[in-house]
């Protein structure tokens, strides 16, 4: 009977499927996209030609931020400028570049700058702040974290085609160089020179990237 039960289901999805196939519902979860993307657009300062915010990604400070042509920021992204803190007054920026690809779950919050370069690749779950709940004060130790002052050690650069993996935390004050790689899970609080490999929690250089000659 189960046997049966199943082939009956089989046969079922395989004609829903004909009606209904998955090219078909990618096609409508790409128009959905480009939907939502033109709505959410509204709501920040630039959005760049060809640029898409895809569907369930969350803005704050949208006027704070700039995004340039052909890029995308996957879903669920959370993009954040806080101008406004508990009372306390910052001066965010958020720009990224052209052709810049931000994977799924991406987490990016700005009280100072945060530059993105063009051609900048990331995995999912990358997180790039400009700022912390507090300074890590004995003093602060008894105030709720939620409830601490944002203090930020400085703007984060990302230069040119800067590939950064799944799950890498870049931190205040930091530069990395263009055509660095940032290996999954790193932590990166220092900067990172050019055309270099880092990994690690903290990110140390791993490999200089060479040029070849012949």
């Amino acid at each position: 009977m189960k046997l049966i039960v199943n082939q009956i289901l089989k046969l079922i999805i395989f004609f829903w499927h004909c009606l209904y196939s998955y090219k078909i519902s990618l096609i409508k979860r790409k128009l959905g996209d480009k939907i939502y993307s033109f709505w959410i657009g509204n709501n920040i300062r630039v959005l760049g030609k060809n640029s898409l915010i895809m569907k369930d990604c969350y803005l704050l400070g949208g006027k704070h931020i700039e995004i340039g042509n052909n890029s995308c920021i996957a879903r669920h992204g959370v993009v954040t400028c806080w101008d406004n803190y508990m009372g306390e007054l910052f001066k965010p920026t958020i720009k990224i570049g052209d052709n810049c690809s931000i994977g799924e779950y991406c987490h990016i919050t700005s009280i100072n700058s945060i530059i993105i370069g063009n051609g900048v690749l990331t995995g999912r779950r990358v997180t790039i702040s400009d700022n912390s709940h507090g300074n890590s004060s004995l003093e602060e130790t008894n105030i709720l974290p939620s409830k601490r002052k944002l203090y930020s050690k400085g703007p984060v650069i990302i230069e040119d085609n800067v590939w950064i993996g799944d799950k890498v935390t870049i931190l205040a004050g930091v530069r990395i160089g263009a055509n660095a790689i940032i290996g999954a899970n790193s932590v990166v609080t220092k900067d990172v020179p050019t055309c270099c490999v880092v990994a690690g929690n903290s990110a140390k250089i791993i490999k200089q990237i060479k040029k070849y000659d012949d």
